[in-house]
């Protein structure tokens, strides 16, 4: 029910995650830092639009704008809020393949639950999204209340990623997606 009311579906077309080769910048803290800031609203390039940042593995920023205020219907947005109250604005980091230098598709085919992510920037969350390498994934999770992980993604992330994670988190929730079944299973954080 929750995936009719979100308007998301099981896309059999989902492109297979994969970690990608990134390019490594100096100082990657200072970069997730400016990302999280603009991410809030309060950045230099604010508009009265939200979106949802993603952190290339090129280290370009993209801005994928959420529907815009007051246009999502009221049953959706009850829906996402119930999965993320917005009364207390989070910080949500999700990792995904998001190499969209490879594919010129439709990003859900890359991100399955990038719907989601839209909804919650859509209701005042900051959401910024990232592939999770290793050179970068405590710079990436930093300060984040809730951390999302593509499941496919998790055999390519460091061993010790929920603990990695979980010591730079400033309220550690933890979710892997499940692709199969459309679903967040909650893991214990560290």
């Amino acid at each position: 029910m929750l995936k009719r009311l979100l308007g998301l579906k099981k896309d059999k077309g989902l492109q297979a995650p994969y970690m990608p080769g990134v390019k490594e910048l100096p100082d990657m803290e200072e970069v997730f830092a400016k990302v999280r800031h603009d991410a809030t609203g309060d950045g230099a390039w604010q508009d009265k639009d939200r979106y949802v940042a993603i952190v290339t593995p090129s280290r370009r920023l993209i801005r994928k704008p959420c529907p815009r205020p007051g246009s999502m219907p009221e049953e959706r947005v009850a829906a996402i809020a119930e999965i993320l109250p917005p009364d207390a604005r989070k910080h949500v980091v999700a990792i995904a393949c998001n190499d969209f230098s490879a594919y010129r598709l439709d990003i859900s085919s890359m991100i399955p639950f990038f719907g989601f992510l839209l909804g919650f920037a859509y209701i005042g969350h900051t959401v910024t999204v990232f592939e999770g390498h290793p050179t970068v994934f405590k710079a990436g999770c930093k300060d984040a209340d809730v951390l999302i992980v593509d499941g496919g993604m998790v055999p390519y992330l460091q061993g010790d990623w929920i603990e990695a994670a979980s010591s730079v988190m400033k309220n550690p929730e933890i979710f892997v997606h499940d692709r199969e079944t459309f679903t967040l299973r909650r893991m214990n954080a560290a």
